[in-house]
């Protein structure tokens, strides 16, 4: 059964593949700001809401016909390429916004008696990435990308 998948990575349930998160977390904020007075207490503005974070572990198990180790570089990829990507999760979006990953941690390796990875567990972190503001620096960019264009023309 389909579950549902974060980015290439795809969340699935049946007799013969399995890849859950599992221990979802979720944490959402506001973003506050304190003035300090004289003689008074502080007075607290709203900033604007904070960027969501998700943590959650999968367990890769070759019994289960995942490959760790193929589960793990496409992971790590993901990581160090600062890519985003939707979540999704029971046919849903968790958030308007898509996702990066933020951190990944992998503890409690098995290995085969060759040295195949088996079995490991990993921890996921997500951080939410808003890209409203993306117009606005697009345009700059294109702006000035523009007249360093027309100068380079010239020069």
């Amino acid at each position: 059964m389909y579950i549902g998948y974060m980015g290439s990575v795809v969340f699935v349930v049946s007799s013969h593949y399995m890849i859950t998160p599992s221990q979802v977390q979720r944490q959402d904020s506001g973003r506050w700001t304190e003035h300090d007075l004289i003689h008074k207490k502080p007075v607290s503005q709203f900033k604007g809401p904070g960027l969501g974070k998700i943590s959650f572990k999968l367990q890769l198990r070759a019994d289960h016909n995942v490959s760790p180790s193929s589960q793990l570089r496409t992971l790590r990829q993901m990581c160090d390429s600062g890519a985003v990507f939707p979540l999704v999760i029971g046919g849903r979006p968790v958030s308007q916004n898509y996702w990066r990953l933020d951190s990944l941690s992998q503890d409690e390796n098995f290995y085969s008696p060759t040295g195949k990875l088996i079995q490991t567990n990993v921890s996921v972190s997500l951080v939410e990435y808003d890209d409203s503001n993306y117009i606005e620096e697009k345009t700059a960019i294109d702006k000035y990308g523009a007249i360093g264009n027309a100068l380079a023309y010239f020069l």
